[in-house]
């Protein structure tokens, strides 16, 4: 057989098995990462449309509806 014993070809095909293993490893690891990215991704849209949303809330309220909003936030000065 050209030259290839029985022990190298079992020893080829157990590289090949090794190596396939370590690519589908890789590929796993990579999709985890991509797949937290993307969940980073969605809670950073998230929470620039809820600072958006505030923001735009904050400058339709007029001064006296800010002042009595922020009178339950801010603390008193008692001096």
């Amino acid at each position: 057989m050209f030259g290839i014993n029985k022990l190298q070809i079992y020893g080829l095909i157990a590289v090949s098995f090794v190596l396939g293993l370590l690519g589908i490893y890789s590929a796993g690891i990579a999709r985890g990462k991509d797949k937290i990215k993307r969940k980073l991704d969605e809670k950073l849209i998230d929470n620039m449309k809820t600072a958006k949303e505030v923001e735009d809330e904050i400058e339709s309220l007029g001064d006296n509806a800010l002042l009595g909003r922020a009178d339950k936030w801010v603390r008193k000065d008692n001096e």
